[in-house]
């Protein structure tokens, strides 16, 4: 730039600020000048910001507007639409940016994202106006999770604050808990440990110390939290990710075991190539032209379980032989509820450790 007094950096720093000022609105050489000063600039002449301005007309929108006397001092106005396109995103960008966002909303917790909600609203509205083939991808294109997932409930923005607060300090606290909606409240007295979501579900994991028992209290059963110090706090030797690896956040019933069953071929259009563990195998049968022989390694959860029960009608579980026959009861407890009037509730539970 030609003609400017003071070193490039403060130039820099001064002219996007000019330029920010103009997009809030139209001034005059005098208001920039005011405007500086109000951001602690260094101090320049008024004929100084002048040339800076003559320097930059006809770059990212900006002009003066017609006088309509030669007396009137000039008013500078910028373009928005067009000083706008200095902030788009490429648009391969923007749309990551938006299939972030969906696949982050399945999984929460979007509290977490709220800073850069604005930076998700810009990547929609910019794809929504474009025709390349990133925005045709985010038009024709849909991504959603793989299996059925509960909704967040809707939560108290800062009983949800205070909650993490606790979590993160590892604090003693006293809650008011509700086992179902409507219940009434239980006062604990317990050591916040870590939270965790399962999906958009969040949970507080605590140390009751009635019992001393590691327990998840989801955050819309908790109506009350408060820090206490009359009772010390419990960590003692939990880690979170020792945790989760002992399958408490997972539902886990057991370790992984070598699955073999007969599928028929709308499951194996399922899996053929997304498999449902390690190592899987899809073997033709001698008889059965429409079916596979299945052996593959899974993990022994709840998510595999449900998996398998919401397709049992087109496969049999052959082995081992233990988990065959307890998938087996839990369909002959699930039949059981439909030929009774009344719901019958197993005493115990069915799923446990499976020998490999």
């Amino acid at each position: 730039m030609e003609g400017h007094t003071t070193a490039n950096a403060s130039l820099t720093i001064r002219c996007i600020y000019m330029l920010l000022a103009l997009y809030e609105k139209d001034r005059t050489t005098a208001e920039l000048l005011e405007y500086l000063a109000e951001k602690e600039l260094a101090s320049v002449s008024k004929r100084t910001i002048q040339r800076n301005l003559e320097d930059l007309e006809g770059h990212f929108g900006l002009s003066r507007k017609p006088k309509t006397a030669a007396s009137e001092p000039d008013i500078w106005q910028l373009q928005q639409q067009e000083f706008e396109r200095l902030l788009e995103l490429e648009d391969p960008v923007a749309l990551a940016l938006v299939i972030a966002q969906q696949q982050l909303a399945e999984l929460g917790p979007m509290s977490v994202f709220k800073p850069v909600e604005g930076l998700f609203q810009r990547a929609r509205e910019q794809l929504a106006v474009r025709k390349s083939l990133a925005s045709l991808w985010y038009q024709r294109v849909k991504v959603t999770g793989a299996s059925h997932r509960l909704t967040g409930p809707e939560l108290d923005s800062e009983k949800s604050q205070r909650l993490l607060e606790v979590a993160l300090k590892q604090v003693a606290v006293r809650l008011c808990y509700h086992p179902h909606q409507g219940d009434p409240g239980q006062t604990l007295r317990a050591t916040a440990l870590a939270v965790f979501y399962r999906g958009a579900v969040a949970y507080l994991v605590i140390r009751d110390h009635a019992n001393d028992r590691v327990r998840q209290l989801p955050f819309s059963r908790i109506s009350e939290v408060r820090e206490i110090v009359t009772d010390d706090p419990r960590v003692g030797d939990f880690e979170l990710d020792s945790y989760a690896a002992s399958g408490a956040l997972a539902y886990k019933f057991g370790e992984p075991f070598r699955l073999e069953a007969i599928i028929f071929n709308s499951i194996r259009r399922e899996i053929e190539d997304a498999p449902l563990g390690d190592n899987q195998e899809l073997l033709p049968l001698e008889g059965q032209p429409n079916c596979r022989l299945l052996r593959v390694t899974v993990p022994y959860t709840l998510n595999l379980v449900q998996w398998l029960l919401a397709r049992a009608a087109y496969l049999k579980i052959l082995a081992p032989s233990e988990f065959r026959d307890k998938f087996q009861e839990e369909l002959r407890r699930a039949l059981a509820n439909f030929e009774s009037e009344q719901l019958q509730v197993p005493t115990q539970r069915n799923f446990a450790a499976v020998k490999k």
